[in-house]
């Protein structure tokens, strides 16, 4: 299901209108004015409607996921056709969501980010807009992260630095290491920051990453060494 989630910048809410139920919204500012609200994700969940959403985005938001936990006044845009939920933009109410049909998606904020690979223990990977400020890196990686440069390009691989201590499912093998918990990669620019991957990086790190891995405990735990560059 393709879905894109708005949440209200509070920097930009002259209507006090967070969390605050539809008919409250109306009354304090007349519509739901999307010019104030900023996209907090863009992709593809796997749910079959929008009380499935709400609960993934309640507890088991995907890494790329830049918003608080999914809540009234927050706005669904439904992207798909054939998902058994008519496309357009739904309002999180305080029961169930409301349809609007004059929520403008193009006067609110972008997302915000850089264009990375995302590699999930027992998924395919796919490209995402993660954000890059370190909060969101680290709940992205669910903790401290670890960054590492096992390829012979820009790309950096970012992960959870206690991963292996903490008992993180296995991921991936990447040269000669186990890499455990969820992974990003990213572009570095060689100065300290991070980059897009090119659209070349994205495809070849999409197929080097297409078929998840069965990597047992005693694997992981067999493989714990040295850790890289922890923030």
């Amino acid at each position: 299901m393709r879905i894109k989630v708005y949440q209200i910048n509070k920097d930009l809410d002259r209507h006090d209108a967070s969390f605050i139920s539809y008919d409250s919204t109306l009354k304090a500012a007349g519509r739901v004015d999307s010019s104030i609200y900023k996209t907090v994700y863009d992709g593809d969940l796997e749910c079959e409607g929008l009380e499935d959403v709400f609960q993934t985005l309640n507890g088991n938001e995907p890494p790329e996921y830049q918003g608080h936990s999914l809540s009234v006044s927050d706005v669904v845009e439904v992207c798909d056709e054939n998902t058994g939920v008519p496309k357009g933009s739904y309002f999180c109410d305080t029961i169930g969501f409301k349809k609007l049909e004059d929520f403008d998606t193009e006067k609110t904020e972008p997302l915000h980010g850089k264009k990375m690979v995302v590699v999930l223990p027992h998924k395919p990977a796919y490209e995402a807009i993660v954000g890059t400020r370190l909060e969101d890196l680290q709940r992205a990686v669910q903790g401290l992260i670890e960054i590492t440069y096992p390829f012979d390009d820009n790309a950096a691989v970012i992960g959870n630095d206690e991963a292996k201590l903490i008992g993180m499912e296995g991921n991936r093998h990447i040269g000669m290491s186990i890499y455990a918990g969820p992974l990003l990669i990213a572009g570095d620019d060689g100065e300290g920051d991070l980059t897009d991957l090119t659209d070349e990086q994205v495809d070849r790190y999409k197929k080097m990453f297409a078929m998840p891995e069965d990597i047992s405990d005693d694997e992981v735990q067999g493989d714990i060494g040295f850790r890289f560059f922890s923030f």
